[in-house]
């Protein structure tokens, strides 16, 4: 079964998807987030075409250990849950963004195209760790 990982954002969710043998994680897509209802929809609607079997979720905890960021994705996640039954698993997140970035450069892509894959990265970096750390 695969694993979904998600980035949450304020305007964007950037999503990554495992294998089946949840050993490599790849970008998926970006969906724009104009509601939490329409977001939770696709998710919904990926859920079932993928067969996932786990949700990971990246939260931003950072230094402070609770940022405003933070308590957004927390009602994302309680939104989702009440609409979603497969299991979920949160995971710290923080300084994706910048490493994403850097993969991004690295790996050839224009700043100005980064704004497409940008949070599909971060959440492919969320679930490569955590396919790291499993494996």
């Amino acid at each position: 079964m695969k694993i979904l990982a998600i980035d949450y954002g304020d305007r964007k969710i950037g999503l990554a998807i495992s294998d089946e043998n949840q050993k490599l994680a790849s970008r998926l897509l970006t969906l724009e987030n104009k509601t939490l209802e329409k977001s939770v929809f696709s998710i919904k609607d990926i859920i079932t075409k993928e067969n996932i079997g786990e949700i990971l979720i990246g939260i931003p905890v950072g230094l402070k250990m609770e940022s405003e960021q933070a308590r957004k994705t927390e009602k994302f996640i309680t939104f989702l849950k009440e609409e979603i039954t497969i299991p979920f698993q949160t995971i710290n997140e923080v300084f994706t963004s910048r490493i994403a970035e850097e993969n991004l450069l690295l790996a050839g892509v224009k700043r100005e195209n980064f704004r497409e894959v940008i949070d599909q990265e971060a959440a492919r970096i969320i679930l490569q760790e955590y396919l790291d750390k499993i494996d």
